[in-house]
């Protein structure tokens, strides 16, 4: 459904690449709230720093 992309999986997270509208991506955020969100980047191009393994 939101057709999301997984960059990087690390043994306590994920990062993952999503675009879409403003409604999809606050379903996509509420969706993985229950689970525990460190960061979110809503822009364009960006880079994020990986957590150490």
């Amino acid at each position: 459904m939101f057709r999301c992309k997984v960059v990087d999986v690390g043994p306590e997270y994920y990062i993952i690449e999503a675009t879409g509208t403003e409604a999809k991506m606050k379903a996509l955020i509420n969706l993985l709230k229950p689970m525990g969100i460190k960061k979110i980047a809503r822009t364009g191009t960006i880079a994020l720093f990986r957590e150490p393994h």
